[in-house]
């Protein structure tokens, strides 16, 4: 054994045994006597990068292939350097020359793989990271690159990949973290939340699984909980900008806009030109009434991002509530963009006359969506087309169907077909600035069945006004924690008005809910009305309803039917504009708006004091 590979084995020996310095040490003592030994320039320059001297690292590591360009691990450890400076070409020419001479070293196909994704080569990632598992089926940083990557690809495939680099290693803190990522996506919302606390437990400040599980508590509206999560997150990275706009936006969904918005600005100041930044400032600044630097944010936005499908929509939005119909119906179209649609092979149709074409008609978002659109079906059908397929939610159908339009009803299942044959398409959401930007006001475009408001009629009490009553909607709906009343108590002045028999429409009670309005002597209906003809033939018969901002709205004015309707000061969508009481879609709403967020009291107020009158407005 010569004294130089003695000095070899002593550094080698020094170095597995965690002893940087005296490994760095014995490297150098052999350099001394053989200045042409290329395994201890290897070694000295593993040294010097595990103790952050990056520089001479490379250096000690281009020595090593200058004395044998075959070094063991050489080319690797350099191809690792260079590629931590941002170096990613020549680190990519190392990588390939260690793979060229030792083909089955795993970690070098592994790091390639992660070169290769890093420079947006994704399929010669996914095929190197496949490569590095078959040389290591075991080995959870491989398994967890290709689950990062098919994350990002085919997210249903990475699931698998994630659970197999946690059954290798139960504590890698980024595979807890992805992989709860997924299943909250999917709704899986306890496991995630599981894989999440657990991932907080092995590093309590692991910004990623704080800001996992912040949005996680923030979708089940657990907001004390987000918060905190979202809030430790961005004072663990306060240089992220996407870190601070998610506080920001949690902050703005609770109503705390004066709250959000020096983060949404420093979010902003971080990514001058970033389109979220720019979206979550504008949301907060509109949230207090700053519509006109809100709408000078999004316009700065789209000046950097011009295609950008949400700053497109967001700003749509701003301008639909201040009623700029013709800017913002035309931007409105930035929807298709960011919503799961059908994949339709035929052209749209941008309101040409139609010279007898067949044209499929696809009602889009909601129930209440739906019930307004079809007010342009008339309009529609003078366009001139030779036959209208019209696809719309089960529910909606056989109110829709027994309007006796020309149009062929089909029940939407998915989104993925098959479909009639149709020579063009259209989505509901788009009539409005095809056909006639500007709303009129329509007493009345729908009829419920004679039939069943007859049969309703003989059930209902005689004498007295008759009014719907609804205070919540769907849980599911992004904003139902700001439209929905909390509590059945805020109805109490509204009941007690005298000569007045109100009916709860309300679906899906609890028993609690039942036992409430049973002591009142309210009558509960909701779960009579299995469809939208079986509600509408209801609220045919009644004089009037009270609703916060859920379907049964839509539907009252579609029937022409006197409607108060309650809207939150967190949350207005867009088609109830800024201020006014009235409403051009429906000429028999009268809108009661919250003065304070969160304070339902007071236009329940104004609402027991308007019912006198009738609510002020004839149908």
């Amino acid at each position: 054994m010569t004294e130089s590979t003695s000095d070899a084995l002593r550094a080698g020996a020094l170095l597995a045994a965690g002893d940087l310095h005296g490994a760095l040490l014995a490297a150098q003592s052999g350099l001394q006597a053989q200045a042409d030994n290329a395994e201890l320039w290897n070694l000295l320059g593993v040294c010097a990068a595990r103790l952050e001297q990056l520089a001479m690292a490379e250096q000690c590591w281009r020595q090593a292939l200058q004395c044998d360009p075959r070094t063991p691990d050489a080319h690797y450890n350099l191809g690792r350097c260079l590629m931590a400076q941002g170096q990613l070409a020549q680190a990519e020419a190392h990588y390939r020359a260690e793979l060229a001479q030792r083909p089955e070293h795993a970690a070098c196909q592994g790091n390639l793989g992660v070169l290769l994704e890093e420079a947006g080569r994704l399929d010669e990632a996914e095929a190197q990271y496949r490569l590095a598992l078959r040389l290591r089926p075991q080995s959870a940083a491989h398994c967890f690159n290709l689950g990062r990557l098919l994350y990002r690809r085919r997210p249903e495939e990475a699931e698998d990949w994630l659970r197999r680099a946690l059954a290798c290693a139960p504590d890698d803190v980024d595979a807890l973290n992805l992989l709860g990522q997924r299943l909250a996506e999917r709704g899986e919302r306890a496991e995630a939340e599981t894989l999440l606390r657990r991932a907080l437990v092995l590093e309590a400040g692991h910004a990623g699984a704080l800001t996992n599980l912040g949005l996680l508590l923030q979708a089940q509206r657990r907001w004390a909980e987000a918060e905190a999560c979202l809030g430790a997150a961005a004072e663990r990275a306060p240089e992220q900008a996407q870190v601070l706009g998610n506080l920001a936006l949690c902050l703005w969904r609770q109503g705390r806009s004066a709250e959000a918005e020096p983060l949404a600005r420093r979010a902003l100041a971080l990514e001058p030109v970033g389109a979220e930044a720019h979206q979550q400032l504008a949301l907060a600044l509109a949230q207090q009434g700053g519509w006109e630097e809100a709408e000078a944010t999004l316009r700065a936005g789209l000046d950097a991002q011009p295609l950008h499908a949400g700053l497109r929509r967001n700003l749509a939005y701003l301008l639909l509530t201040q009623r700029r119909w013709g800017e913002g119906w035309p931007l409105h179209e930035a929807r298709l963009e960011t919503a799961p649609s059908p994949a339709l092979a035929s052209p749209r149709w941008r309101g040409e006359e139609l010279g007898g074409r067949r044209l499929l008609l696809w009602f889009e978002q909601g129930y209440g969506d739906a019930l307004q659109m079809a007010r342009y079906l008339p309009q529609l059908l003078r366009r001139g087309p030779g036959r209208v397929i019209a696809a719309c939610r089960p529910a909606l159908l056989p109110l829709l169907e027994a309007q006796g339009w020309p149009v062929e009803w089909l029940p939407i299942a998915g989104l993925d077909g098959p479909w009639p044959e149709h020579d063009c398409h259209v989505f509901s959401m788009s009539l409005p600035g095809l056909l006639q930007p500007e709303p009129t006001p329509e007493p009345a475009y729908l009829r419920a069945d004679a039939a069943a408001r007859a049969a309703w009629r003989a059930r209902l009490p005689a004498g007295g006004r008759k009014l719907g009553l609804v205070w919540r909607g769907r849980p599911e709906h992004e904003f139902d924690h700001c439209r929905s009343l909390p509590d059945l108590e805020a109805l109490v002045p509204l009941l007690a008005l005298p000569g007045v028999q109100w009916l709860a429409l309300q679906p899906d009670l609890s028993e609690t809910e039942r036992d409430w309005l049973r002591a009142r002597g309210v009558p509960a209906l909701g779960d009579e009305l299995a469809d939208f003809a079986a509600s509408a033939a209801l609220l045919a018969e009644l004089d009037g309803v009270a609703t916060v901002d859920t379907a049964f709205g839509h539907l009252a004015g579609a029937l022409g039917l006197p409607c108060a309707l309650l809207l939150s000061a967190r949350h207005a969508d867009w088609r109830w504009g800024l201020e006014s009481e009235t409403t051009p879609w429906y000429p028999g709403h009268r809108l009661f708006r919250q003065s304070e967020p969160g304070d339902w009291a007071e236009p329940l107020a104004r609402l027991a004091r308007a019912l006198p009158d009738g609510l002020g407005i004839s149908a």
